[in-house]
């Protein structure tokens, strides 16, 4: 067994230590010893397939990683927290917010993070990505720094950069109230189930953000998902949209 994938199960277990799932190489296959965790939890059991290709083993009725899913574990380290500490990256958040030229834009997002420091600690998700404490901070920094490289590569596209960093950092603004920690575990609050963070991230910035291009905000972060299918109500239309629907999938199937 390489390096990387035994720590990569040794993380496997501290993650999903609160739910009480273990991971155990077992010669060509990582057993997963849950109880019934997985099959009783149908988006648990979606986001492993998704991410570790997991299966059932119907004879002797254990989830299992193959040959398949190993081969990702092996490319890539598990993540159980963010990268940099939080105070770096909330350093790096408010350095963006700092680089949008338009004050009214520029100060009510100010206040908001003044007022919802919770913003900070909230995971991005609670199986997908960045699921973890700071997860959803993480993902908006590594959105704006791929929405920005992306900008400086374009050429002969008129790009509103105030609207791109703005977008950038709200899109997933939603997630504040849809998550939290109970006893180590990510919980999903009413508001997910009644709103989802789509909704409700429309409904912050509808009530909190002040701006000519609010507009053009909501449609970003209404769009951020591409298709309803994925969870969006509309599909992007602007230049801003689509790069922020684009480097926001990335960072989340590959950096969270």
């Amino acid at each position: 067994m390489s390096k990387i994938l035994e720590e990569n199960i040794k993380l496997l277990n501290k993650k999903y230590e609160p739910l009480e799932i273990q991971f155990e190489y077992n010669g060509d296959i990582i057993k997963i010893n849950d109880d019934y965790v997985i099959t009783n939890n149908p988006k648990l059991k979606q986001a492993l397939k998704d991410q570790y290709l997991i299966a059932f083993n119907w004879d002797q009725k254990f989830w299992f990683i193959g040959k398949a899913g190993i081969k990702r574990l092996i490319r890539k380290i598990v993540k159980i927290k963010p990268s940099k500490s939080i105070d770096t990256l909330r350093s790096e958040l408010w350095e963006y917010i700092e680089m949008i030229k338009d004050s009214e834009l520029k100060n009510s997002i100010k206040e908001f993070f003044e007022k919802n420091k919770m913003f900070y600690e909230t995971p991005g998700a609670k199986y997908n990505h960045h699921n973890y404490e700071g997860g959803l901070l993480e993902h908006t920094i590594q959105t704006v720094k791929l929405a920005l490289a992306v900008n400086d590569v374009i050429e002969n596209l008129i790009i509103d950069q105030d609207l791109l960093i703005a977008g950038a950092i709200l899109h997933d603004i939603g997630k504040i109230n849809c998550y939290e920690f109970s006893n180590g575990i990510i919980e999903i609050t009413d508001i997910f189930h009644e709103q989802e963070h789509i909704i409700h991230g429309i409904k912050i910035i509808s009530s909190e953000i002040k701006s000519v291009k609010l507009d053009e905000l909501i449609h970003i972060l209404a769009s951020h998902h591409n298709t309803k299918e994925w969870g969006s109500p509309i599909e992007p239309i602007t230049n801003e949209a689509w790069i922020i629907h684009l480097v926001e999938n990335m960072s989340s199937k590959i950096m969270g």
